[in-house]
């Protein structure tokens, strides 16, 4: 690319990024009007929410549908009211969860994420499908990367909100405190919607410039060597295996022998000879690079989605008909080695995990089918059942996990961040260093 097309492009984001701040700013004023006049008729806390946040999607709806207008993209009025509604209903539907569930006021921050990123799917589908058939030649562009920066930037803008508006209602009335973070919202989910809006439009310059799309592994994927899937056997049955530990171990010093020579010594040397032999390469396990704006979401993502599945999914499957847990890791009297295995120890479980369910698994299972719905689901089944003595529940919330992290690895073909988020995840739930009952709703 030359300089000259390159400082257009930057200029042309610049402007994407003034007109989209400059709209949703535009649409937090009439956010702010809403709340006055909803105070004016004596509406219900409730009620005078989902009006102004609904009056606020409305405006940067119809805002973003201009916005790709003056982008060259050809938005029809329909398209239009297509937006202001998408968004109207994403930000009523975020607001309305915060005054159905109450509790500190960490866990309120959290809760405002989850809603909004929840509810922020639905405008960003809308978004990035009006993009796809505004502009010429999209039709077969990816989506996902535009809906997933909408929803994240849109649950980034609610916690940021409900954090701002908690400080400032000690200093300034109530209506004044949630005003400011009504303008810090517009401005983020505006820098968001921008960024989604130029990624999307960056697809075409790519193709243009003739930009392989996606990581090319067809190294991986020729042939149906069954050395691949005899390695692959090899590396997961310790896994399958150590949950009779669970179940027949009551000594937890032989309990972490078991354990750390099973699923973590054993297939980690494996890996190793696997890598310094050349027999398999490194991409095939997930260990590439991956850049850090890129990591920070997939982290972001991993870590916060799968908080989510681990914290509440329990609560969904009561009732759900299964088997109840075989067995339980037994407790370690010892401050040293269970400071150890909880670092340590839950740091080696999350690489390996996802070196071998994620990584490796996705090399072999991808030498018989790219079909993407089959490959997380592969990944699901086998991630999940890993967990078979903790009761079918655990099976399925797990399964859960698997699925988003391998659908987060299909789209990076990168684990560092992955393997981190999943032992994030593990330290929250077997630690006590963060309260995990603000993540349960």
């Amino acid at each position: 690319m030359s300089d000259e097309k390159a400082e257009i492009i930057k200029a042309g984001h610049a402007a994407l990024l003034f007109q989209s701040l400059a709209g949703w700013a535009a649409a937090a004023l009439i956010g702010i009007a809403a709340v006055l006049a909803a105070m004016f008729l004596g509406l219900s806390d409730r009620s005078a929410a989902q009006a102004s946040f609904g009056l606020f999607g409305l405006a940067g709806g119809l805002s973003q549908a201009f916005l790709l207008r003056s982008a060259g993209g050809n938005v029809s009025p329909k398209q239009g009211l297509l937006l202001a509604a998408a968004w109207a209903l994403s930000c009523a539907a975020g607001i309305t969860p915060m005054f159905l569930t109450f509790g500190t006021p960490a866990k309120m921050v959290v809760l405002s994420f989850y809603s909004f990123a929840v509810s922020g799917v639905l405008g960003g589908l809308a978004t990035s499908l009006v993009m796809r058939s505004a502009f010429r030649d999209a039709a077969g562009w990816d989506l996902i990367p535009s809906v997933v920066q909408w929803s994240f930037g849109f649950g980034l803008a609610a916690l940021a909100a409900e954090l701002i508006g908690q400080g400032l209602q000690g200093f300034m009335p109530v209506w004044l405190a949630w005003s400011a973070t009504a303008a810090a919202m517009a401005m983020i989910i505006g820098a968001a919607g921008a960024y989604a809006i130029a990624g999307f439009l960056k697809q075409g310059a790519d193709k243009e410039q003739g930009v392989r799309q996606g990581r090319d592994d067809e190294v991986f994927t020729k042939g149906t060597d069954n050395s691949y899937l005899c390695i692959f056997v090899l590396l997961v049955l310790p896994f399958y295996l150590n949950d009779f530990a669970d179940i027949y171990v009551k000594d937890w010093r032989q309990w972490l022998w078991i354990d750390y020579l099973a699923v973590k010594l054993f297939p980690a040397l494996v890996v190793i000879w696997l890598l310094l032999s050349g027999k398999v390469g490194a991409p095939a396990f997930g260990l590439t690079p991956e850049p850090a704006l890129s990591f920070m979401a997939v982290f972001l993502i991993g870590t916060l989605a799968g908080l989510f599945l681990d914290q509440n999914g329990y609560a969904l499957l009561n009732g759900f008909p299964g088997y109840r847990p075989l067995g339980a890791m037994p407790e370690i009297d010892s401050p040293l080695w269970k400071g150890v295995d909880l670092t340590a120890g839950l740091l080696l479980v999350g690489i390996m995990e996802e070196v071998i369910f994620r990584g490796y698994l996705h090399t072999v299972v991808s030498r018989y089918t790219r079909n993407p719905l089959i490959i997380i689901a592969v990944s699901a089944v086998a991630f999940g059942c890993i967990h078979w003595s903790g009761g079918f529940h655990k099976i399925l919330v797990t399964g859960a996990i698997g699925a988003v992290f391998m659908m987060l690895y299909l789209r990076t073909r990168s684990l560092p961040a992955i393997i981190l988020a999943h032992f994030a995840i593990n330290l929250i739930d077997f630690s006590e260093i963060i309260d995990k009952s603000i993540f349960r709703f």
